[in-house]
C-alpha cells in the first residue's frame, strides 16, 4: 500500500548521470531518503526543480521499514515560492540552513512539532520583502528548542553573559570557559524572546550578526553529538552582511 505525505526537501545529490539521492524530512515517517532515477531525463516526471534545498512537496512512496532508499511514485509542489530561491540574500539562507537541517535532524520517526515549525519558518521568509537579515539566528535558537537544548532565557539581567556550556544566562566567572560576552548576550537573548512576527525589532549591526552566528554555532558544537560545524556560514556573513 502507498502512502501519500508532505516533505521538507533537505539536500540532493546526484547518482550516476541522470538520477539523484534525495534526503526529504516528511510529515509523516521523518527523515527519508529518495533513489530519483532519470530525474535529468528529458521525459522524467520527477525534475531536479522538485528538489531544490526547502522546497515543500507533496508525494505518494511506499514506504518500508528498514530500506535505505525508498521510491516515489508521484510528487507536486505543495507550495510554490515567490522568491526563496530566486533572491540572493534568501537563498543564501535556504543553504545554510538546509546544511544545518541536514547535519541536525537523524530521527526515522515523525517529529510532528518539528515539521510544523521548519515548514511555516519557510513559508514566512518567502514572503518577506525585507528585514530578514536575522532570520537565521532566530531559526537555529528555535529549532534548539526542538533538539533539547533551548537556552534558558527566563531569569536574564543586564550585565549577564550567556554560559555556552550550561545554556544559562549568569554574570561572568573565570570558571565560564565558553561564553557570550555582555553585549553579545543582551542581543542573544532579545533574539530568543522574539518571534517571527517581531523578529524586523531585532537590529543587529553586521558584526553583531557575525559574532552571535560564529558562537551559537559553538553552542551547537557542545550539545550536539557529532557536529562539527557547517562550511556555508561564512558565504552567508557575507551576503547578508
Amino acid at each position: 500500500m502507498s502512502d501519500q505525505s508532505r516533505g521538507i526537501v533537505l539536500q540532493h545529490i546526484r547518482y550516476s548521470e541522470s538520477s539523484l539521492i534525495v534526503k526529504i524530512f516528511t510529515e509523516e515517517f521523518g527523515l527519508i531518503s529518495f533513489l530519483i532515477k532519470g530525474a535529468y531525463g528529458k521525459h522524467s516526471r520527477f525534475k531536479p526543480a522538485f528538489f531544490q534545498p526547502l522546497s515543500l512537496i507533496e508525494f505518494v512512496s511506499r514506504i518500508k521499514p528498514g530500506r535505505d532508499l525508498h521510491f516515489m511514485s508521484e510528487i507536486s509542489v505543495e507550495t510554490a515560492f515567490h522568491s526563496l530561491h530566486s533572491d540572493i540574500q534568501k537563498n543564501s539562507i535556504v543553504i545554510f540552513i538546509s546544511e544545518l537541517l541536514s547535519k541536525t535532524i537523524i530521527e526515522r520517526s515523525h517529529n510532528k512539532p518539528l515539521f510544523d515549525f521548519i515548514h511555516q519558518a519557510i513559508q514566512w521568509l518567502d514572503l518577506q520583502d525585507q528585514r530578514f537579515a536575522d532570520f537565521h539566528l532566530y531559526f537555529m535558537i528555535e529549532l534548539s528548542r526542538h533538539l533539547g537544548f533551548y537556552p534558558k532565557s527566563d531569569r536574564f539581567q543586564n550585565g549577564q553573559v550567556f554560559d555556552l556550556m550550561e545554556g544559562v544566562f549568569k554574570f561572568n566567572h573565570p570558571s565560564v570557559v565558553h561564553f557570550m560576552n555582555d553585549k553579545q548576550s543582551a542581543a542573544f537573548h532579545q533574539l530568543c524572546l522574539t518571534s517571527l512576527e517581531n523578529l524586523y525589532q531585532v537590529q543587529l549591526t553586521r558584526e553583531q550578526r557575525r559574532e552571535i552566528l560564529d558562537l551559537i554555532i559553538v553552542y551547537y558544537r557542545l550539545h550536539f553529538p557529532g557536529f562539527k560545524g557547517l562550511q556555508s556560514h561564512e558565504v552567508l556573513g557575507v551576503v547578508l552582511g
